[in-house]
C-alpha cells in the first residue's frame, strides 16, 4: 500500500535525502520519497505493518533533525 503524508521541520534537501535513505532501510518498506519543496512523504509498505513503519520512520527522521515530524 502507498500512502502520502505531510512533513514538517525538514530544513534542507540533504536532510530529506538522509531521512529518505533511513526510511528505506526499515523492514517492510518497499519505497520511500521525501519531497523537500512540497513537504510530502510517500511511503509504499506492507499494509499490515504500516502503523509500526510510520513510528520507525518518525524515529529515522528524528535522527537527522529533531524538529522533523510526520503530520497524519
Amino acid at each position: 500500500m502507498k500512502k502520502k503524508f505531510r512533513v514538517e521541520g525538514v530544513d534542507c534537501a540533504d536532510c530529506a535525502a538522509k531521512m529518505e535513505e533511513g526510511i528505506k532501510k526499515i523492514d517492510g518498506v518497499k519505497s520511500a520519497k521525501i519531497n523537500f519543496l512540497t513537504e510530502k512523504l510517500t511511503i509504499e509498505a506492507d499494509d499490515m505493518k504500516f502503523d509500526q513503519i510510520i513510528k520507525l520512520a518518525e524515529a529515522e527522521m528524528d535522527k537527522v533533525d529533531s524538529g522533523a515530524r510526520i503530520i497524519r
